[in-house]
């Protein structure tokens, strides 16, 4: 299904490759603005992270059936699509920090669901809460070093920032289940991944204007195509 582009397309792309705004690789790593995101995105994981992959054991340390527990890890995950849609439909029309800022608190009410130990619905409202901030976390990052970094080098500054993200998958987890096996308890860790999430929306808030809105890609397109023309 996929087609090479024609002489006239690998011109225009070409062209407009070589003049893509943005910053040098090595410049963003130098960039207090990168490491805060990362550091941001980092943190956020490892707290969705501690809680998603824990619902189960964690509900049905409460009693509830493995049924009920697996229903509401199976809500997180859809609620995970719906946040990633809702994401992109939200920077599109308002200042991503904040958004960013507003995501990373609704795991923070889910969390509070999950320790006050109430009964169904409360459980399922937690996890769809978390599930859609982690939905959204993905695609954020990748809006973000569009906007702050440029597309001169966006696959390289991307994939550093997703992998820092990627290896911190697994703290969550372990933090989870080292709580439980040493306090039998796994308030120890909500209470850790609240002071996180916290954290993260802070880092957000300060990021301040985009240095390459969206303006800027599409007035670079039209003068590519026109010069190409």
């Amino acid at each position: 299904m996929i087609r090479e582009p024609s002489e006239s397309e690998r011109t225009v792309v070409q062209a407009e490759a070589s003049t893509l705004p943005g910053y040098e690789f090595l410049a963003v790593l130098k960039a207090g603005r990168f490491w805060a995101l990362a550091f941001a995105f980092l943190l956020g994981v490892v707290a969705l992270n501690g809680i998603i992959t824990q619902i189960v054991p964690i509900l049905m340390d409460r009693g509830m059936p493995l049924q009920t527990a697996a229903r509401d890890l199976a809500v997180s995950g859809i609620a995970a699509l719906v946040g990633r849609i809702a994401s992109g439909w939200c920077v599109d029309r308002y200042h991503g920090p904040y958004v960013a800022s507003v995501f990373f608190s609704l795991p923070m009410i889910g969390i509070l669901l999950f320790a006050t130990r109430a009964g169904e619905p409360w459980p399922l409202l937690g996890a769809m809460l978390c599930g859609v901030a982690l939905g959204g976390e993905i695609d954020l990052m990748g809006f973000f070093v569009s906007r702050y970094f440029g597309l001169k080098a966006y696959g390289k500054i991307y994939g550093t920032m997703f992998g820092i993200f990627a290896g911190a998958t697994g703290v969550g987890p372990f933090i989870s289940g080292y709580s439980y096996d040493r306090w039998h308890s796994y308030l120890p860790a909500f209470v850790l991944y609240e002071v996180v999430l916290a954290i993260t929306c802070v880092i957000f808030l300060p990021l301040g204007e985009y240095p390459f809105p969206a303006h800027h890609r599409s007035s670079q397109n039209q003068a590519v195509e026109e010069a190409a023309a």
